[in-house]
């Protein structure tokens, strides 16, 4: 057996190593199921020039809930200098309502981006919008304002 040197040129005995031993690490330790979507997904997000905006938890109080029948929602607040964005995330028919308010109240050109899709809406002259029927899974808000001021806000990856 001959002493390997890097230098050398590849053989058909390295490439039978390396088809070997790429087996065995798919077999051990495969790639997860959507990791390739998952990071061009962040990529993109993070290749747009916007106002990371921080994620603030939001805790329901005990007695804030009445009635008989119990509704599963999350509320998700963000906060940065130029707004806040709050969201609340309800089980709809097709998906996932997600319903929001930004503070101060402005009109936005609201773009929920998704591995897989965009999602677009408006918030109106209160800063209320709505998207409805969102499939669950990562996804990120970006809002621009519609008068063209201020900078592009965009909220961390949240499981949807």
């Amino acid at each position: 057996m001959s002493e390997y040197s890097p230098q050398d040129p590849m053989d058909d005995r390295d490439r039978a190593l390396l088809a070997d031993l790429g087996r065995v690490v798919r077999q051990v330790d495969p790639v997860p199921d959507g990791l390739a979507d998952r990071a061009l997904f962040a990529i993109t997000l993070d290749g747009l020039e916007s106002e990371l905006v921080e994620l603030v938890r939001v805790e329901t109080p005990e007695l804030a809930l009445r009635g008989e029948e119990t509704v599963t929602a999350r509320t998700v607040t963000f906060t940065a200098d130029p707004c806040t964005v709050m969201i609340t995330m309800s089980p709809g028919e097709g998906g996932v309502r997600v319903d929001g308010w930004i503070a101060p109240a402005m009109r936005c050109e609201i773009t929920l981006f998704r591995p897989d899709a965009e999602i677009h809406a408006e918030s109106d002259d209160e800063g209320c919008f709505v998207l409805e029927d969102v499939p669950a899974g990562p996804a990120s808000l970006v809002l621009r304002r519609t008068d063209g001021t201020g900078p592009t806000v965009s909220t961390p990856v949240i499981e949807l």
